[in-house]
């Protein structure tokens, strides 16, 4: 149980990051539901992070690495244990050998494209309109029909719990929305190689992706982005839609009338509504379809 003694024994062990107790976590999500962090922790450093981690071993504290909140729900609304986030120092980028990006996992990915095109880097623009940071991108080898994350990583820098050190990108097991990154590391930078282009090029690239995006996915609505993997050969959204599951709610949890695939928060939705919401949409496509989706949302549990 976190408790105010627990949370001063941490800051005498040197931790100079923020630290929330009872942390509403619908501040952090972009689906905007969820109860309470028990704590919230924003370490700035790396000696923050194996400070935190020892102490939370030790004490017998569960915790989780939250990225942007992009595509995440917490089961139960809540999150007993700590939830911990990399703070802005992890967040700065610049370029090597004039056309590799070194960035910090805490970048957002809008930053990163952004970095990337004012230096005249191509190889990004595939992700562009995709929110949340480089770190969750890598470690769910975030990606479009157009390319993925992992087409440009070099190599990233890691702390497994007992050491820090840079993996290699063929050490990382990139597959579709996926790495073999377990939970318990976190990435702390990531090297991109890019290629050397213009600012305008990049820009115009960037342009007609995002405009592509606006076209067929739903905007001024809280969602957690795609909800299922496409199933190999095929689109969930498709699936979805071609089972009548658009506009369907529950609560105020909704299929997007634009994109099956996306369920959207037409405000105060529950996690509760949205995972009761997926079930039915996954058993009514199983059902018409004989196709069992899976999450790429990811479903943390205590």
């Amino acid at each position: 149980m976190i408790t105010a003694p627990l949370v001063r024994k941490i800051r005498k062990r040197g931790f100079l990051g923020d630290l929330r107790e009872s942390e509403p976590l619908s501040r952090h999500l972009y689906l905007k539901t969820g109860g309470l962090a028990a704590l919230f922790a924003i370490p700035e450093s790396t000696e923050d992070i194996i400070e935190l981690l020892e102490f939370l071993k030790l004490e017998g504290v569960p915790w989780v690495l939250l990225g942007g909140g992009t595509n995440v729900v917490f089961a139960n609304g809540g999150y007993p244990g700590c939830v911990v986030r990399l703070g802005r120092r992890f967040a700065r980028m610049k370029v090597e050998d004039g056309s590799v990006l070194l960035t910090g996992a805490a970048a957002t990915l809008t930053g990163a494209i952004e970095a990337s095109a004012a230096y005249g880097l191509a190889g990004m623009e595939c992700l562009a309109g995709i929110p949340g940071t480089v770190g969750g991108a890598v470690f769910m080898n975030a990606g479009t029909r157009e390319g993925e994350i992992s087409d440009v990583i070099r190599e990233v820098r890691v702390f497994d719990g007992e050491d820090i050190h840079w993996l290699p990108a063929e050490k990382l097991g990139f597959s579709y929305r996926s790495s073999n990154l377990p939970e318990t590391h976190i990435i702390l930078e990531a090297r991109l190689g890019l290629a050397l282009s213009t600012e305008e090029e990049v820009r115009s690239r960037i342009q007609v992706l995002k405009e592509k995006r606006k076209e067929t996915q739903p905007s001024g609505l809280p969602s957690a982005g795609c909800w299922f993997r496409n199933p190999e050969g095929d689109s969930a959204g498709r699936l979805i839609d071609e089972a009548g599951m658009k506009g369907v709610r529950v609560g105020n949890a909704q299929v997007s009338e634009v994109h099956a695939n996306f369920l959207v928060n037409l405000g105060g939705a529950t996690t509760a509504d949205f995972l009761t919401l997926a079930e039915k949409v996954r058993g009514t496509v199983h059902k018409r379809f004989g196709v069992m989706l899976q999450e790429e949302v990811r479903v943390i549990h205590e």
